[in-house]
Order: C-alpha cells, then structure tokens, then sequence
C-alpha cells in the first residue's frame, strides 16, 4: 500500500464562520484565537469508533497558541507516534474533562511540561512514553495559553479537541466554540431497504437502493411507492457539510412509522465502550471515511444504545399489515439545520404459486397449471404472470391459456437445450414472487453438484446455486437434515445464472446436511453437497475453519444471532510490486457485521513458505482498490491479526523495500549549514515503515529520525551542530517486513 494522506481537509484554509465570542460573558475561552473552521464534527463515523470531538482547522499552518477553554489541572500528557500524538488532558472545577491533541509542543516557559515529557522519556527510555501522569497537576487559569497546534499523531495540521463528561464520556463540544453559522441542511442522496425474513422481497428483489429528490414543500421522496412483501430494515445514505466542502456528521435522527416514533437518536455524548456499536448506528458496508459515504440505520438494531433516551420513548417496530404505509424521518446536521424524507410503500401479500404438470402435452413441449391462491377474479386486476426461460430474460408467450379458478394452464416448448421455466408475479408492475421449475432429468447419469455458495441475511440464510449457460440439468430443490428431520426448500431463479433457497435462521443452525435433489421422470434423485453450518451467538464462543482460514469468536464478540459464511473473491484483484498473495482472498459475510468483542482470523502460509515477519494480514479496500496492511503475529501454525468488522482480508508476503525518492537538503558532494534539518521522501508499498523506519547517520552516529505516514517523509537533525569539515552519512530505510534499501554513502563539507 502507497503511504498517503486520508485528511487532506486538515490543509483547507479555514472557511468563514461565526466569530468565536471571547468576551468575558462567554463561559468558554476560545481554544484559538479568531473564526473557527469545523473540519470533522462530533460522533462522525470513523471505522472502527465515533468521532470523540471536533477537529479545528489551522489552515494548513503548525505553530498556533492553544489555550485552556476553562481554568483547571492539566494531570495527564500523551505522547505517541500516531493517534493523538502530543495531547494534554485538562480537568475543570466541575469534572468536566478538555482533550487537546496533534500538538506540536508544551508550554515550557510558564508550565514547564516539556521537561515532564524529557523525565518520562527517561525513565521508560522510549521515545514516545504514551500516557504520563502528573503529580502534582499543573494548575492552569482560563484563556492560558498551553501548547501550540501542530500536525503530530495521525493527520495533517488541525486541532483535536474534545470536552469529556468524565474520563470515559465524550460529550458534544461544539458550544466551547461559541455562536457558529447554521450549516447547510443535511441531503438525502438514497434510501436502502433490506431484508429481515426468510420470505421478504423489496423491490422485486433481496435489497434495493432507492434514489430520492426533493419535492415541492422539501421533502425528500422517492420516485415511485415502494412495495414490500415482508419485514425490512430501512437505511439512508446522508451527507451533511458545510459551505467549505466538509463532510460532518450528524446530531440527531428521528424515525416515524405510520406517525409512530419507532426510532430516535441525539448524538450529543457516549461512552468509550460503546465504540463497537459504530457498526449498529451506520451500516459499515456501506459507509467509509476517505472518500466520505455515510449510511445510517434507520431502526434501532439489537445491542445499540447509541444516542438512546433514557427510559427509551421509542415504540417496538410493528408488524405491518398489507397496504399503504408511510415511513418519515428528520435529520439534524451537525451545524444545526434539519431535513425531512417521506417515503410511501405498500406492503403485499406474496402470492403462494405452485407449479403443477400436466399430462397429454405434445412431443417436445411441457403443459404447466400455476396456482398462485389468489382466486381468478381477484388476481385479474392485480396480479400479472411472467414466464422466462431459466437462465434468460426473454419473455415467453403462455400457449394454449386455461383460466383455472386460482391460475393458469400453459402450453412451453421443450426446445433441446432448455432448462425448464421461471414463473414471476407482479403487482404493479413490481415483482413479488417468483417460482422455478427444471425440466426433469432425463439423463441416466447424475450431473456433478453445481457451485453452491452460503450468503447470510439478517435472520436467514440464502443459498445461492450458481449456473452457466452449460448446465442443463439443474436441481429443483435443496434438502436440510437436521435433529428434527429433513426440509424442502425449492430452487428459485432469483437472476439469470442464480438459483435460491432461502432459509429461516432457527432452521439452518439445526441444519447437519445438505443435499440438492433433481425431479426425474421417476423418483427424484440427490447429491450431496459439503457446506459448513456457523452460527454464533453473543454468549458462546465459536471456531471456525473454511475458505482457507479461521476465524475465532470468543464469547461476547456478537450483539445478536448471526449466520456466518466466508466466500473466496475471484476476479482481478489490486497489485503491487513485490507484494504477493500466499492464500485465497477471503470476504466474511454478511459483510460489515460489527463485533462487540474482536475475533481473530489466522491464515497459514502456503507449505514451503518461508515463516517471516514478512508475511501480514492485509485489508481489501475495494474502493481504494488497494491492500491496507493490518498486522499480524506469527505463530506455530501460521499468521494472525484481531478484526472488529467483517470484511475481506489475505495473507500476504512483503518483500520490495521502501524506496527513497528525494533528500532535502541534497546529498552529495556538497556543503551542509552546521544545523541542517533533513528532510527524507520515502514511499513503501505493504506493510509501511515505523517511526524509525528512515536511518540518517552522521560519522557513524545516527540522527533521531521520525516518519510521518501522512506527508510520506522522514525528518530529523542532528543533536549539536556539525563541527566545521568533511563528514560522512550514510542513508537507509527499512520497511515493518524487514525489506532493507541499499546504503547510500555521502561526502558533506560543513563550512
């Protein structure tokens, strides 16, 4: 992976905004003097956790004074490589907590905490101690000034700042910051609905992503009425900025179903703990930080106490009867600002088809009777029936028509080659069932089972019977053995080249086996099929091993029942030189899935491989369409890493080392000021370089170098000066596997 920045908004000039008020009636001292810039609102959506606090634009510039919002103790600093980088924690009279990071430096001359940092550096003998602790506390007044901005920890210049109810309580603080101007009002750019049941249709099909716009009083609508035909859960995709461009998150989201309040949440503080729920609040499949895309939830899943009021005042989701119903929500932005969507959908009874054969029909051709159980003269003016050839689109014409009192008898050509047909009901022109039925076999030889693959739903499970255009003879149903005895599930072309069996989630966790069954002339006739049945349950913990890895649950680590499948990714995939896969690319499914607790996934290297720290476990980011390195321990029986999402990961072997793409100021044979700051440009692509990944040695001492991921350079300068002369550097890198550039050797005249 390319070493890049993801913040680059930390560059933008700040945007006008209200002036911060530092009049003594103010309770707040501005963090920094002049109009703030809101670069990353609170509770925005990060990957793995919530935004903690808002981010400040410096406008691209290092060196600003920071000051106390409010009088107190600073009693703790941090110092780290990334993350926060230098950060100071300021405790109030009242509790509360103010968390300034990315700093550049301490105030020294008044709070002397730079000598608190060179004590704990000692003392650890690290150079970046992380947490330290002061006692006694460095009492601070408010408006002092206690640092300066700088770009330290993960991203570009900006400030971080938060005001914490307590040490594990983040709260919203945007009113530290003063009047700022209303943002724009958020904007709906689509509305997704999938499904919850076994039986559940949206749209015509298994999900639907629904673009809206607005209408004439400013609502947010869709094109059409929307039809269901079971219970769904309702996403948006929701973009909130200001007039700078920045993508912000949002306060607050209000749900009524039918004028019922079903769902409401306010964003204005949450626990550390409540990180994993990230994945409950947005839909983690479909929603990323660079480049921006934020998908919220629209109903409060199982295990998310985000933004909850206390006692709760939303209503249990209903059971929807057939009809029209209205589902309406209001969003605030982060700047204030609320926006409205109100989407009309029909809920339908799915008709039940049966396909029934008739007997005296022609040579080569096949007579069917479809009952949909929907009387004749009830069906007419609602109900139209399309017929395809399996595996087509095009439309066949129903020979021969007999009315029947809840269907219709046809007339289908049994053409060499033909598969059987595939029955669609509409209303209204959207599908809402559909029924297959395969041509018999009428061969003597069994064909081979066709690939089956386990896609899992939220309480169900599909699965999915691929087939090409040189399949033939395909089976009719799947056959689930378990404790209680053996279920049919019928084979329904969902799309062209797809076969399906949707199965309840209380049915496949009881499931041992799986056979596919193909309808004869005579007794029908099976196969079996080796699929692996996971289900995990938020208190058991669970092992499981397919697709070429394991994944490893320990108990906690779900919010609430969830099937889980993996599948193998095919197709082209992202390359990088020197950067080579050792395994099968493997996608966790139902992508997305938040874990309360991280599981951990282990691959184990091809035989013969060389067991290395050259080997990692990478991410797949399929937008990027690159590999972004993870980790991994190396153990006995191969490579592990925690994960808090599903995904899609691989085993890889780095082995290309950085490369070094400039030096400033140049080396060469050349003369040096007795205090030059060397600045290394360096790009690696894999497992990245540390902060010492960048070696400069002056006469055989090295200089303390530190890389920084975001501006893709290392920097550093020597101790004391350089004495007047000739001097000799030596200039490497070496990357986290452990790949060494060569030694390049200079000559420098100091004068």
């Amino acid at each position: 992976m390319r070493t890049r920045s993801l913040l680059l908004w930390a560059l933008l000039p700040a945007a006008p905004a209200g002036v911060v008020a530092s009049r003594s009636s103010h309770p707040f001292h501005p963090p920094m003097q002049g109009a703030p810039a809101l670069v990353a609102s609170f509770a925005e959506y990060r990957p793995d956790h919530l935004h903690p606090g808002i981010d400040l634009s410096t406008g691209g510039r290092t060196g600003i004074p920071i000051y106390a919002v409010l009088g107190g103790e600073i009693f703790r600093l941090k110092v780290e490589w990334r993350g926060y980088g230098r950060a100071i924690y300021l405790r109030h009279a009242d509790g509360r907590i103010s968390v300034y990071a990315h700093l550049q430096r301490f105030n020294e001359a008044e709070l002397h905490l730079e000598t608190r940092v060179e004590a704990a550096r000692k003392s650890t003998g690290l150079r970046y101690p992380g947490d330290i602790y002061l006692d006694p506390a460095v009492p601070v007044s408010r408006g002092q000034q206690v640092a300066t901005s700088g770009e330290s920890g993960a991203g570009l210049p900006h400030l971080h700042y938060e005001l914490r109810k307590d040490e594990q309580r983040p709260g919203d603080p945007t009113a530290v910051l003063g009047r700022l101007p209303r943002g724009r009002p958020p904007r709906f750019e689509s509305l997704v609905l999938l499904p919850k049941d076994a039986g559940s249709w949206v749209e015509g099909g298994r999900g639907t992503e629904v673009s809206l716009r607005r209408d004439k009083a400013g609502n947010y609508v869709p094109s059409k009425e929307v039809v269901v035909t079971g219970p769904f859960l309702p996403e948006a995709r929701i973009v909130a900025e200001d007039d700078a461009g920045h993508h912000l998150g949002i306060q607050g989201i209000s749900v009524k179903l039918d004028g019922k309040l079903v769902y409401r949440v306010i964003l204005d503080d949450f626990r550390f703990d409540q990180y994993p729920q990230v994945g409950l609040l947005l839909d983690h499949a479909r929603s990323r930080l660079s480049p921006s895309a934020f998908t919220y939830r629209l109903a409060r899943l199982p295990g998310n106490t985000l933004g909850q009021a206390h006692p709760p005042v939303e209503a249990a989701w209903p059971v929807l009867n057939p009809g029209g119903h209205a589902l309406h929500w209001e969003v605030t932005g982060a700047l204030g600002g609320t926006t409205s969507a109100r989407i009309p959908f029909r809920v339908v009874s799915a008709p039940e088809l049966r396909w029934e054969e008739v007997s005296g029909a022609a040579p080569d051709s096949h007579r069917l009777s479809l009952h949909s159980g929907i009387p004749a003269r009830d069906a007419k003016s609602t109900l139209k029936i399309l017929y395809t050839p399996i595996g087509l689109r095009t439309p066949l014409p129903c020979g021969d028509r007999e009315v029947l009192p809840d269907g219709e008898s046809c007339t289908f050509p049994g053409n060499p080659g033909g598969r059987g047909i595939t029955a669609t009901a509409l209303i209204a022109g959207t599908p809402v069932a559909r029924i297959t039925h395969p041509f018999p076999l009428t061969t003597g030889q069994l064909p081979a089972p066709l690939p089956i693959q386990v896609v899992p739903g939220m309480g169900f499970v599909d699965l999915e019977v691929l087939f090409t255009g040189t399949d033939l003879y395909l089976p009719a149903r799947l056959l689930l053995e378990g404790e209680a005895g053996t279920s049919r599930h019928e084979l329904t072309e969902r799309e062209p080249g797809v076969l399906v069996a949707s199965v309840p989630l209380g049915q496949w966790q009881k499931t041992a086996k799986v056979d596919a069954e193909w309808d004869t002339l005579g007794e029908p006739v099976r196969a079996h099929l080796p699929l692996s049945v996971h289900v995990v349950y938020p208190q058991e913990s669970l092992e499981m091993e397919d697709c070429g890895m394991q994944l490893k649950f320990p108990a906690g680590s779900i919010f609430a029942p969830t099937p889980v499948a993996c599948s193998k990714v095919k197709g082209k995939l992202p390359a990088a030189e020197g950067l080579d896969l050792k395994g099968p690319v493997v996608r966790l499914l139902p992508e997305g899935t938040p874990l309360s607790r991280k599981a951990t996934i282990s691959f184990s290297p091809p035989v013969g491989a060389e067991r290395t720290r050259r080997l990692g476990i990478y991410r797949l980011d399929r937008v990027r369409s690159e590999w972004a390195f993870m980790g991994g321990e190396l153990t006995d029986t191969g490579v592990s890493v925690p994960v808090g999402r599903f995904d899609t990961f691989a085993l890889l072997e780095d082995r290309a080392p950085p490369r070094i793409l400039g030096v400033e100021p140049s080396l060469g044979e050349g003369s040096l000021v007795p205090l030059p700051r060397f600045l290394v440009r360096v790009e690696d692509e894999g497992s990245g370089l540390n902060y010492d990944g960048v070696h400069l040695a002056a006469d055989g001492k090295e200089l303390e170098m530190e890389y920084d991921p975001d501006r893709g350079w290392s920097t550093g300068a020597p101790s004391v000066p350089f004495s007047s002369g000739s001097h000799t550097l030596k200039l490497w890198a070496e990357d986290r596997a452990g790949n060494r550039t060569e030694h390049a050797t200079f000559r420098m005249v100091v004068r």
